[in-house]
């Protein structure tokens, strides 16, 4: 071989290997051996897939709760009397389902026929409360709640209320009905 063809060659035969014999063979042997299990593989990003959906589900809920908690206010100045003030709640909590509902027109229609069975006692509620600060805190939550806030939430809204104006609370009242005791209006 022609002494210049020796020194172009040396380089590349010197980074093909670190020059100890069995080095390249120990390297291959210690990946095999930090080669992990397939099925236990599968599984922990399972286990890792799962608490992400649930984190991400709790961050959803904790965001629309606060959104609830937020709506739920007493406006500066109350109705003076407390029918008006519930009609008025009857009327926002309308609105709240039917602007939920636009896009769906047999929903939509639903509402419109079977509203009474939702509005009807909580508008009973309402007045059997005597409460203005309350009343005037529903119309407020469900004028103001805005659209992650579902229709299903409703109730959400009025316990946020109750809770703020110290009118009973949906779980106050079974609580209640279940020691048999009556709670009189706040």
């Amino acid at each position: 071989m022609h002494p210049l063809a020796a020194l172009l060659w040396a380089p590349l035969l010197l980074a093909c290997g670190d020059g100890k014999p069995g080095a390249q063979s120990k390297s291959i042997a210690a990946a095999f051996e930090n080669q992990s299990d397939p099925a236990e593989s599968a599984r922990k990003a399972g286990e890792d897939m799962r608490r992400l959906k649930e984190r991400v589900e709790a961050d959803r809920v904790a965001a629309i709760e606060a959104d609830i908690d937020k709506a739920a206010t007493v406006p500066g100045s109350l109705p003076t009397d407390i029918k008006t003030a519930c009609t008025d709640m009857r009327t926002a909590y309308d609105a709240f389902v039917s602007r939920r509902l636009a896009g769906d027109k047999a929903e939509s229609e639903k509402w419109a026929v079977m509203k009474g069975v939702d509005l009807d006692p909580t508008q009973e509620f309402c007045v059997a409360q005597n409460n203005l600060r309350f009343a005037a805190c529903q119309t407020q939550a469900f004028r103001t709640a805005p659209p992650g806030v579902a229709r299903d939430r409703a109730q959400s809204l009025i316990d946020a209320c109750a809770r703020k104006t110290g009118a009973p609370t949906r779980a106050d009242i079974k609580d209640a009905e279940r020691k048999g005791k009556t709670l009189t209006p706040s």
